[in-house]
């Protein structure tokens, strides 16, 4: 393929995802904001699994519906208090938080060091990454949140769970609502469960993992594959990967493209109130903007320079792939996977502009 048909194929990929998604720069002139819940696993204070909130701060083109929490990169309890608490620092309490899954489906921390002492380490286990808070310990209890050291939280979690409001939420707005599920998929794929209706009724669903290969062809070496979200909890993400979404937005190939250094905190700085400070003090230095790009790419899908569809599920069984991503071609796909978009390159430049003003908003 010549490069004048590449960039052409390229363009139309990307046009074809804004289109599938309904946020074309016409999108952005309408009087009704786009709707998003934000699932997500608020690890903390700061960095990548709380700073998605900013997108949707003061912003006219987007509406926030509110956070749903989940146990992955943090355990639900905690997670929820430091998005509590991170919403009272930016000045937004009114927006609500809800509790969702403490557990994995099946997964639990002895079964993961039993799958672990047969096909190697996990580099990250989130909330299980420490022997004495991944609940093997008698003497740790995951509903109760420790001191924060941003402080604790005036404002509560809502009454409601999270997968009841979820459902709640798609009914009420038919195909409107855009999911962010930065974290592992339990809530959704408890959602589902519960309402066979709720899949159908979601506009898009955005998740960060991706189908990837541990081998690199170009420089031989073996690379890591851990997919944590898809891993923490394999048999969420194959239900949610079965469910009949109408669209699913895969980001787990991009998701490394842009990491926090020195001259972005320097640009953070730019800006004094309580929340920059905040920000810069808790930056997670060195590491990617995962759930930032995801949540990016969901607002302004043209962010997205380059996809491509194809037929996926997440691997269940007991050996060295469980939780991973896998593809097939049209004539191997079994009966019920889903066709995703996957999100193969992104504008780096204009996420980290998005990103500033968000923060400066």
């Amino acid at each position: 393929m010549n490069s004048h048909r590449m960039r052409s194929f390229s363009s139309s990929l990307a046009t074809a995802f804004a289109m599938g998604m309904g946020f074309l720069t016409v999108g952005y002139a309408q009087t009704v904001p786009n709707k998003f819940i934000l699932d997500q696993d608020f690890a903390g204070p700061g960095g990548s699994d709380l700073q998605p909130i900013l997108f949707f701060l003061d912003n006219p083109k987007v509406e926030l519906l509110g956070l749903t929490g989940v146990t992955g990169d943090e355990w639900m309890p905690k997670g929820v208090a430091q998005a509590l608490r991170f919403l009272e620092i930016a000045e937004h309490p009114q927006i609500p938080v809800y509790e969702g899954a403490l557990m994995p489906l099946i997964n639990t921390p002895a079964r993961m060091t039993a799958w672990e002492a047969q096909y190697g380490k996990l580099s990250w286990k989130g909330a299980w990454n420490k022997s004495e808070t991944d609940g093997t310990n008698p003497e740790f209890d995951p509903m109760k949140v420790p001191d924060l050291q941003e402080g604790m939280p005036a404002a509560k979690a809502q009454t409601q769970s999270a997968v009841d409001f979820m459902i709640e939420q798609v009914h009420k707005f038919p195909g409107q609502v855009t999911i962010v599920a930065g974290g592992p998929l339990t809530n959704i794929a408890l959602a589902v469960r519960t309402d066979p209706q709720f899949a159908p009724l979601v506009k898009t669903l955005l998740v960060t993992g991706a189908p990837k290969s541990a081998f690199d062809p170009v420089s031989g070496k073996v690379v890591s594959a851990d997919a944590f979200n898809s891993i923490f909890d394999p048999e969420a993400a194959h239900i949610v990967m079965t469910a009949g979404f109408p669209s699913i937005v895969a980001t787990g190939l991009v998701t490394d493209a842009v990491s926090v250094d020195e001259a972005l905190i320097g640009e953070m700085k730019a800006n004094s109130p309580a929340l920059t400070d905040y920000l810069v003090k808790n930056a997670w230095k060195d590491l990617p903007m995962w759930d930032e790009i995801t949540t990016a790419i969901a607002i302004d899908p043209t962010l997205a320079t380059k996809t491509t569809e194809v037929l996926a599920d997440v691997d269940i069984g007991e050996g060295r792939q469980r939780g991973q991503f896998i593809v097939f071609d049209e004539k191997s796909a079994p009966a019920k996977v889903a066709k995703i978009t996957v999100v193969l390159d992104i504008d780096r430049q204009r996420f980290k502009k998005m990103f500033l003003e968000a923060v400066a908003r």
